[in-house]
């Protein structure tokens, strides 16, 4: 593949960020504009730039409220050229070296290329030298990136203990149980700072799986964007797909998101297990309210993140025919469990 010659600087990364700090938060706009306008309400119009408003169009796709609407990210397999169009007919702007991890803002319906924002510059790229680490574009948010039949069982905040962590973990790894686990950035800041130890290499190391939970557990929809993508950053987990506290999200928060290069993970059976703090409801909750493919969320520090509740679940689902997700094994599911990615594939191996 020819490209022309191009170094990153060392701002690429500032620039990118603020540049699509900016975009999206006209798109943001635009979509507060619309809703404003369907109430009958008056909103102060927003000067975005030309160089913006080209994109906005696009952007605001992917940050609508629909629940199959998401971002992606990938890896580059070569120098990839980036060029002005969607497809190879259009001048080069510049290229992306292999391996580099860019963030798929949209994808084009008719050629599948990529709209991309490398270094400064908003271009196309072909998908035939993407490899994926995201979610597809038509990935539900209650269902996340599990395409299967199995149940994921899910825990949010944090463990109690370092002893009950390592009990459900391990419990769970060699019961051929996947969990998916969104701890906050405080847990694991506090679990450091207590142990050494950081909790989401630890999960990774078991083949489990981690997804940002915010910083603090705050509810995102009354915070500011720049309040909200610092809740969205580090000391929380670092990856590609997030889980909003509460499930609370609007405009605002699904384009903090996009900005992250993140998707949301909800869940569609709630076990209520910090309302009803007994084991035996928990663990039939997440039984009987459990479909085929489901997303059951419990916290880890309630009954159902331990050894007993954990396998008590797993007979239970399978007594009704259901599976549950297992740990990661790469994309063959066989063999002895391996560290699940810091970025989830865009299809777990359930």
């Amino acid at each position: 593949m020819s490209a022309t010659t191009f170094h990153a600087d060392s701002h690429s990364r500032i620039r990118w960020t603020a540049a699509l700090a900016g975009i999206s938060m006209a798109a943001t706009a635009l979509i507060g504009s619309a809703q404003a306008q369907a109430q009958g309400q008056t909103q102060q119009s927003v000067n975005v730039p030309a160089a913006k408003q080209t994109y906005s169009s696009q952007l605001t796709l992917a940050l609508a409220t629909d629940i199959n609407t998401y971002v992606s990210r990938g890896i580059t397999t070569d120098n990839l050229n980036v060029r002005s169009g969607p497809s190879a007919s259009y001048r080069i702007l510049t290229f992306i070296p292999s391996g580099t991890t860019v963030t798929l803002y949209y994808k084009h319906p008719t050629t599948g290329w990529y709209r991309v924002y490398y270094g400064g510059t908003w271009g196309w790229v072909s998908s035939s030298y993407i490899r994926s680490i995201g979610a597809s574009p038509t990935a539900n948010r209650h269902t996340g990136p599990n395409r299967t039949s199995r149940v994921v069982l899910t825990f949010d905040d944090c463990p109690l203990t370092l002893s009950a962590f390592d009990a459900a973990t391990l419990y769970a790894r060699d019961n051929n149980i996947g969990l998916v686990l969104a701890p906050t950035g405080t847990c694991l800041s506090t679990f450091k700072s207590r142990y050494g130890i950081d909790l989401a290499s630890r999960a990774r190391a078991r083949g489990h799986y981690v997804i940002n939970h915010s910083v603090s557990h705050l509810e995102l929809t009354t915070l500011s964007y720049s309040s909200m993508l610092a809740q969205l950053g580090s000391p929380g987990v670092v990856t590609n797909v997030g889980r909003p506290p509460y499930g609370s999200v609007n405009a605002t928060v699904n384009a903090a998101y996009a900005a992250k290069g993140m998707y949301q993970w909800l869940w569609d059976v709630d076990t209520r297990d910090w309302e009803n703090r007994s084991k035996s409801v928990t663990i039939y909750n997440a039984v009987y309210l459990a479909r085929a493919g489901s997303t059951v969320l419990m916290h880890m520090r309630w009954y159902g993140f331990s050894p007993d509740s954990l396998r008590q679940i797993k007979t239970g689902l399978a007594n009704r025919g259901l599976n549950v997700c297992r740990p990661y094994r790469g994309y063959d599911n066989a063999g002895s469990v391996l560290t699940s990615p810091t970025y989830l594939p865009q299809s777990l191996p359930c």
